[in-house]
């Protein structure tokens, strides 16, 4: 039996009243002095004994059980002597082996609670004198059985004892195991909550998907973690991000479902309206497919792969599916966040960057150029006599002339090069870390593709013809500032059009060359 120290005190403190009680009866009985002296050296004798074998216990150098396995033997020494003493047969100490025997049995296993009853049973056929007729032995053999008996119901307490022991402890175990769980349940889902509220503050999507992923890692603690959307063809997923074995992937642009390579993603058919939370299996490791939903409508999935062999337990995926829908809305969030932005610096009838981006970006580029002494170039592209187009034709055709001059000038320069609408029918292009000889060259394959390109009038023939003239101007070149770029190229184009339009040109006499006229 397993016992704390306070036990082991009470063990002691029960058998020293059983003693005190035994010297008292003895005292009341001694008529001499001699009698007197003889019972205290013996009791002093057994209490320092008691004592020396109660300090060892205390610094813990034998087990408790042998302590208390040793004592008895002197308990039973020590009541064999005084029975003697006492007048054998006619001493009703024998009494005290009923209650050292009912109390060490509570503390000792079974094998040992039977040596100490046979030694005690020993002790009082020895002590008690035999010779005195049968009924002396009906008397020994009653009180031996006493003593047996006593022993058994102690074991027996004992081993109740020990099975409620056991099976409370058993209990507490659980009740402190299921504390732990709901107490690491309650601060997960309070880290989730709070983490994935923070998702909704992210309105960068890229730095969104990022997030996403160091979430997954971090605090879910799953190996895969895959982002699939349906942004682009709301019947058909693109993986957008993968977390594979801490390996981050971010793919611009997206990749559809059926040219991705990874083994670990399921290529099945993707239809918004049916997708359901669900489970499979690549690899033998269980996957945990969810839908993402924000407004009631399925922008597309997310699918987790768990750390456990196991698979997810029902606690997990009660908090990946609040990570499945604070991820949805805060997709949905960034998603309107970078429409909003688009409407802002896109020019809506092109999508080309509008004038406003353009003066910041330009800024920006000049800014860089200057830090790292790197040349930028700028080029101002102007349609020629686009009024008259415009009054001839209508509107509307001047608008698609428009739309497909930006497609050949995008078409014509680098997908570094940025492409703004500045007004009107005039086009700026920014060309980052480019020399005057890569600058003409673009220039001037602009122009020719415009030149020899056949329009579409408003009634869709395309029989139109149009020819446009350029300005190009680079910095430094001894400029400091974009606004003195500005009147550097704007400069230059005036040169082109009053020099027979359908050039580039630049302003002399500039690094860029002399102004150069294209033959018809």
């Amino acid at each position: 039996m397993t016992f704390s120290g306070k036990s082991e005190n009470i063990y002691f403190a029960t058998k020293g009243v059983i003693i005190t009680l035994m010297m008292v009866f003895l005292f009341l009985q001694t008529n001499t002095h001699s009698e007197t002296s003889i019972i205290i050296k013996s009791s002093l004798v057994y209490l320092v004994l008691n004592l020396i074998l109660y300090w060892i216990m205390t610094k813990k150098q034998v087990r408790w059980q042998n302590i208390i396995f040793a004592l008895s033997f002197w308990d039973g020494l020590f009541i064999f002597f005084i029975m003697k003493f006492g007048g054998d047969s006619d001493s009703q100490l024998f009494v005290a082996l009923y209650f050292l025997i009912a109390l060490t049995s509570i503390y000792l296993p079974t094998w040992k609670v039977i040596l100490t009853a046979s030694f005690f049973s020993a002790c009082l056929i020895a002590g008690d004198n035999i010779a005195a007729g049968n009924n002396s032995i009906l008397n020994i053999s009653a009180r031996t059985a006493y003593i047996w008996l006593t022993a058994g119901i102690g074991s027996i307490l004992s081993y109740s004892m020990n099975l409620s022991q056991k099976k409370l402890l058993k209990t507490l175990d659980t009740l402190n195991e299921r504390t732990w769980e709901l107490e690491s349940s309650q601060s997960m889902l309070k880290n989730l909550y709070e983490t994935t509220r923070a998702l909704s503050s992210i309105l960068d999507f890229e730095q969104l998907l990022k997030e996403i992923l160091i979430i997954a890692e971090d605090l879910l603690n799953v190996n895969r973690c895959t982002v699939l959307l349906s942004k682009i063809n709301r019947d058909n997923l693109f993986v957008y991000a993968e977390l594979n074995n801490t390996k981050k992937s971010f793919y611009d642009p997206p990749i559809p479902i059926s040219d991705f390579r990874s083994a670990d993603i399921e290529k099945s058919s993707f239809k918004s309206s049916q997708i359901q939370t669900g489970v499979f299996y690549v690899n033998e490791a269980q996957m945990l497919e969810l839908p993402l939903i924000s407004h009631g409508k399925v922008i597309g999935l997310i699918q987790l792969q768990s750390m456990n062999k196991d698979g997810f337990t029902g606690k997990e995926r009660k908090n990946f599916n609040v990570f499945a829908n604070a991820t949805a809305v805060a997709i949905d969030n960034a998603w309107l966040h970078r429409e909003m932005q688009e409407l802002i610096i896109i020019d809506e009838l092109t999508g080309l960057y509008n004038y406003r981006y353009f003066r910041n970006k330009l800024s920006e580029e000049i800014r860089r150029a200057d830090r790292y002494h790197q040349n930028l170039s700028l080029l101002m592209v102007d349609c020629d006599h686009f009024k008259k187009i415009n009054d001839s034709q209508g509107h509307e055709t001047g608008n698609v002339i428009l739309k497909e001059i930006t497609d050949i000038i995008r078409y014509s320069v680098r997908d570094v090069d940025i492409v703004a609408r500045y007004g009107g029918e005039e086009f700026m292009v920014i060309l980052p870390q480019t020399d005057v000889e890569s600058t003409l060259v673009i220039a001037e394959r602009i122009r020719v593709q415009i030149e020899e390109s056949y329009f579409t009038n408003s009634q869709g023939q395309r029989d139109l013809r149009i020819t446009v003239s350029i300005g190009a101007a680079i910095f430094p070149d001894g400029l400091k500032s974009s606004s003195e770029l500005l009147k550097k190229v704007d400069k230059a184009l005036y040169i082109a059009k009053n020099n027979g339009r359908n050039q580039v040109s630049t302003v002399p006499p500039a690094k860029m060359g002399k102004t150069r006229k294209i033959m018809q």
